[in-house]
């Protein structure tokens, strides 16, 4: 039987998720080629996702041809007290433009402290969710998903 969840309890439980969290499943595609990398992510108030990466890696360059991505967070799967949990998102991804680069990347190298390590060659980009898929076991029911937005 499905449970009954209001929408603040699902972002509260989004939140949550994405605090436990440090790597996503990125998935991106350019002409006929998929292609997924695993990512360091750090995210805003909006549930706008931030990535670190070289301009030159294959997700990046495909990015650049076809905005769409999709990723996964499931890296709690086996947390103390049981419980399935994870997101799905879809959404449009890109590079960060330098008038926006700042501020996005205070949020990025608050989580990630390693960022000016790499500053030379990674640029930042954003993932703007189009749909949020969360599935916590303890707050929806066992194997059920729920759309958040």
């Amino acid at each position: 039987m499905e449970k009954v969840v209001s929408q603040k309890q699902k972002l509260k439980a989004v939140f949550e998720y994405l605090k436990k969290n440090r790597l996503i499943s990125l998935a991106t595609i350019a002409g006929n080629k998929a292609w997924s990398a695993t990512v360091f992510f750090a995210y805003d108030k909006k549930i706008n996702i931030l990535f670190y990466s070289r301009p030159d890696t294959r997700h990046c360059l495909q990015i650049k041809k076809n905005k769409n991505v999709s990723l996964v967070i499931n890296h709690t799967w086996n947390q103390k007290g049981g419980g399935i949990n994870g997101l799905q998102i879809v959404g449009e991804a890109r590079a960060i433009s330098q008038k926006e680069y700042s501020k996005y990347y205070k949020i990025y190298k608050k989580r990630m402290n390693w960022a000016d390590d790499f500053k030379s060659d990674h640029r930042l980009y954003i993932i703007r969710p189009k749909e949020i898929w969360l599935i916590d076991e303890k707050l929806t029911g066992h194997f059920h998903r729920v759309k958040v937005i």
